[in-house]
């Protein structure tokens, strides 16, 4: 078995009321090779690898002429992934944000000086999310956010066909680590679908919380529900994958552009 993966990108409309600062220039994404301050990667379809992570600051990203993601890490040899002969679905981008999923064809890692292939199938995918984080975050209102595209949710042995992601957020900004973020989301896939909920709350149990000047994390319960379609018995095999207390999912997010837009 495997976890499924997959990426969102939101829009939101004007914050009302905002009375925070005036919002501070931020250089958008290029074409080629792009600056990172920081970076993260998991490892979960590179055999020997597959629970491992890695990490790190100053590195790049290169991106091709329509904004999709050619390499990231430390390149060429100390930490990078790169793209190789795979394809990019589902991928989208504005001026401060790049997403998509490299599927059907061979992605390369390196990692301290060891190089590995790995060949993925249609019904696999790496998950990518790059952007240019907020420089200055509003300190007040309310910003309603909607799904402005996704990468479809895989399976990480590519046993079943990708599925569907939908989700809405509402944010109530405030200083420092204060900002309230509630989240509600599903991950459809063919045979079931998982849910969860992220209240607009300042207890960290069940809810995402600000980590950073612009970045979000927590870890949500989630309930498991028959998809339309699924063949009778799926979501009792799906939920003997869960621990005893159920399966949960990670939230890892951030705001990107000018004004968190």
């Amino acid at each position: 078995g495997g976890g499924s993966s997959g990426g969102g990108s939101s829009s939101g409309s004007t914050p009302s009321p905002n009375t925070g600062p005036a919002p501070t220039p931020v250089a958008p994404l290029t074409g080629g090779v792009n600056s990172a301050s920081r970076f993260s990667i998991d490892l979960l379809q590179i055999p020997g690898l597959s629970v491992g992570q890695f990490s790190g600051a100053n590195a790049s990203i290169t991106l091709d002429a329509d904004l999709r993601l050619r390499s990231i890490g430390d390149c060429p040899a100390t930490a990078c992934l790169s793209r190789g002969t795979a394809l990019v679905a589902e991928s989208g981008a504005d001026t401060h944000l790049s997403w998509g999923r490299w599927t059907g064809g061979n992605a390369t890692v390196h990692l301290l000086g060891i190089s590995a292939s790995l060949a993925l199938s249609g019904q696999q995918g790496m998950h990518y999310l790059v952007g240019v984080p907020t420089a200055s975050m509003p300190t007040s209102g309310t910003f309603q956010y909607n799904l402005q595209g996704a990468t479809r949710p895989t399976v990480s042995d590519g046993s079943m066909a990708p599925g569907n992601f939908q989700a809405t957020a509402l944010v109530q900004f405030s200083t420092g680590l204060q900002t309230r973020i509630g989240l509600k989301g599903t991950v459809e896939m063919p045979a079931f679908t998982v849910g969860f909920v992220a209240p607009m709350s300042s207890n960290t149990a069940n809810s995402l919380s600000m980590t950073g000047s612009s970045r979000f994390a927590g870890v949500l319960d989630t309930t498991i529900s028959a998809s339309p379609g699924a063949a009778a018995g799926s979501v009792p095999a799906a939920a003997a994958n869960c621990p005893a207390g159920g399966c949960s999912v990670l939230i890892q997010g951030g705001f990107y552009g000018p004004a968190a837009a």
